[in-house]
């Protein structure tokens, strides 16, 4: 799966924020997705 973090998810994914469902930071750490980033 190919998943676009916008700065929001991205900084809370590596802060370790609680706000990030266990799905969202899941989906974040397979190996078997894509994970991309975009910042304006």
């Amino acid at each position: 799966m190919r998943t676009l973090l916008d700065k929001h998810i991205f900084l809370w994914f590596i802060s370790g924020d609680t706000q990030l469902s266990t799905d969202v930071r899941d989906a974040i750490r397979d190996p078997d997705n894509e994970v991309y980033s975009h910042f304006n």
